[in-house]
């Protein structure tokens, strides 16, 4: 799923590929999101649960409550696979989204089917979304993402008893929120704590880096081949904060019309970036993105500065995203060593 809308009647770049959706102060993150956590739910990492439960605060503002730790969960979103499976719940999973016909590639990629064990987990349908598909499994938590509507979430949790976590993280530090929310219903707090941890170490090492970098050229962001604009990120995304994140310069840092999916090719055209970034992955490659307009007067086309970088990295907001971070900077800044 995606963390931002496409406009009405648009292909997604993730189902065909799921199409997402400012950067807060690391330093805030773990704050925030442990005062999401019900006061006195999960003082450690003992996997028991106090008499009332498990309650969290999701991204939409909805209480969240799990009885004990969820052992049975259904995971509607990439990016939260990421999450579950980095925090050592895969053996929690009973079931995943898939496409018609138990396509797990229609929403995953080969290598995340491959690295995440999905083959053979029971599929559900995300898009369109069926209840019925997932009360079937029995799940104790389901964990999704925007393209589960508010009211889909209210309707599993407060008629079928099912809670559901919703995630639509709006910059980098919103995945380490999301971390701690799904840490918080599963008894899985210290792993999540070490994960937190990991992921901003990641985040400050890419800030030395870019102190080592020269200035940030002027970028164009993209994730999915259109003939009639350009899907990119709108200022206040998780997409810009990973490009600031990555020492970049959105063309489109201030222009909210970026939010509703797309932008026209005047626009790219008067911008004219420096470079072009664009997501590859689920058939596309970067020789798709010439259907763009005006795609050969632009200087980036013409110097060769079009880059293909995987779509998951920069429309799946979970740990992968950020630790993806240094490849997405060697490709705006060649000059420095990044590292791994």
């Amino acid at each position: 799923m995606s963390l931002n809308p496409s406009p009405a009647g648009t292909p997604s770049p993730s189902r065909t590929r799921r199409v997402p959706v400012p950067l807060l102060a690391l330093g805030v993150a773990l704050l925030v999101a442990v005062a999401a956590i019900t006061v006195g739910v999960l003082s450690g990492s003992t996997g028991a649960a106090p008499s009332h439960g498990i309650t969290v605060v999701d991204d939409y503002g909805r209480s969240v409550t799990v009885p004990a730790p969820a052992k049975r969960i259904v995971v509607l979103i990439a990016s939260a696979m990421d999450i579950v499976y980095s925090l050592g719940l895969r053996s929690s999973v009973v079931g995943v989204d898939c496409g018609p016909g138990n396509d797990y590639t229609a929403d995953y990629t080969p290598g995340q089917v491959a690295n995440w064990s999905l083959a053979g987990l029971a599929c559900v349908s995300a898009l369109p979304f069926s209840a019925a598909s997932i009360q079937i499994l029995n799940p104790q938590l389901v964990v999704a993402g925007p393209g589960i509507s508010v009211s889909d979430l209210n309707t599993l949790q407060q008629t079928d008893g099912i809670p559901s976590l919703g995630l639509n993280p709006s910059n980098l530090s919103g995945i380490l929120r999301d971390v701690t929310l799904v840490g918080a219903l599963t008894g899985s707090a210290t792993a999540a704590t070490h994960l937190d941890a990991a992921l901003n170490a990641s985040l400050a090492q890419d800030q030395d880096l870019r102190s080592l970098a020269g200035p940030a050229p002027t970028v164009l962001m993209t994730y999915y081949d259109d003939p009639t604009g350009y899907y990119t990120f709108g200022p206040g995304s998780f997409g810009q904060s990973l490009l600031n994140a990555a020492g970049g310069q959105s063309i489109t840092a201030n222009d909210t019309q970026a939010n509703s999916g797309e932008i026209s090719g005047s626009f790219v055209l008067e911008a004219n970036p420096d470079l072009i970034i664009v997501g590859t992955g689920f058939g596309l490659g970067v020789g798709n993105y010439s259907v763009g307009p005006y795609w050969a007067q632009l200087s980036a086309v013409s110097q060769g500065k079009v880059y293909g970088f995987d779509v998951t990295l920069l429309t799946e907001p979970g740990p992968a995203m950020i630790f993806g971070i240094p490849s997405l900077m060697a490709l705006l800044h060649p000059g420095i060593a990044v590292g791994g």
